[in-house]
């Protein structure tokens, strides 16, 4: 595949943010980039990244804005502005990869296409002890899960093939996640996120900014698909955000968004992103 730039999001999660990073030192295709993309988080995250850098080296990369409320979309684009890859893979900062996940968006990264996925809700219990114990959760196998955890996610379902809809096969629907969420798990050509003008960051607090990007990225004529069950990721149990936030805000700029015409963030990738330092 073209270079692939993982940006991970993450907010004062050290613990679930180091998780993610293990699994991704793990992936056997080496010239992977990492790139952290930090909404303001204090000391503690930074000792992380570093702490990762004895595996990952100079492909891991620290981009931080000041803390100053939820800017997820902003703080995206300021990451995809210093990414080098030819393909960008957004991932949340407290959902766990899979072994195997970069080939599978590699094989998975077709023109035309951006892709979603799915992922497992891991229970409050299983999520303290693979934090705590530090459990290698990327690395169990489907059989682990359906024998030994079983009961520590609601289904199985997102760990298997039977969902069909891969960019390589015809005649097939579109790949739609949960809820139509792609916050957390975007793959998209840089090309085509230039196209759109990446995240549009008038969207703060929790919410929508994904549902945005995923309507204007099918107005640019793209569909969405699956890279099948090793995309799946493990997402770490936590408070409900959603019911924290004041949505009414983002749900009107959504709104707004599908009854225009056009593909380009208002205030997006160029107007927010000028190119941060690489640390």
């Amino acid at each position: 595949m073209t270079d692939l730039s993982v940006v991970v999001s993450t907010y004062e999660r050290p613990d679930a943010l180091d998780a993610v990073l293990w699994a991704l030192s793990e992936e056997s295709e080496r010239g992977v980039e990492v790139v952290v993309a930090d909404d303001g988080s204090g000391p503690e995250t930074e000792a992380v990244v570093d702490g990762r850098k004895r595996e990952l080296g100079g492909r891991l990369v620290h981009v931080r804005q000041p803390d100053e409320g939820f800017r997820l979309a902003a703080v995206r684009n300021r990451a995809a502005a210093v990414a080098r890859g030819d393909y960008l893979l957004f991932v949340d900062g407290d959902c766990v990869p899979r072994r195997g996940l970069v080939a599978a968006v590699g094989r998975a990264a077709r023109p035309g296409w951006f892709l979603g996925s799915r992922r497992v809700m891991l229970s409050e219990g299983l999520t303290a002890r693979a934090l705590e114990q530090r459990l290698p959760i990327h690395r169990w196998t489907l059989a682990r899960w359906a024998v030994r955890e079983r009961s520590e996610i609601p289904s199985l379902h997102a760990l298997t093939p039977r969902d069909r809809r891969r960019p390589w096969r015809s005649g097939l629907p579109d790949f739609e996640p949960f809820g139509g969420g792609f916050g957390f798990f975007l793959g998209v050509a840089r090309s085509d996120f230039e196209a759109v003008n990446g995240y549009d960051a008038r969207f703060h607090g929790w919410g929508y900014e994904d549902h945005d990007i995923a309507v204007r990225l099918r107005r640019l004529g793209l569909r969405s698909g699956w890279a099948g069950p090793r995309s799946t990721v493990l997402h770490l149990w936590h408070p409900n955000l959603k019911a924290e936030s004041d949505l009414a805000t983002n749900v009107a700029l959504l709104a707004e968004t599908e009854s225009a015409d056009r593909v380009e963030a208002v205030e997006g990738l160029r107007e927010v992103a000028e190119p941060q330092p690489r640390a």
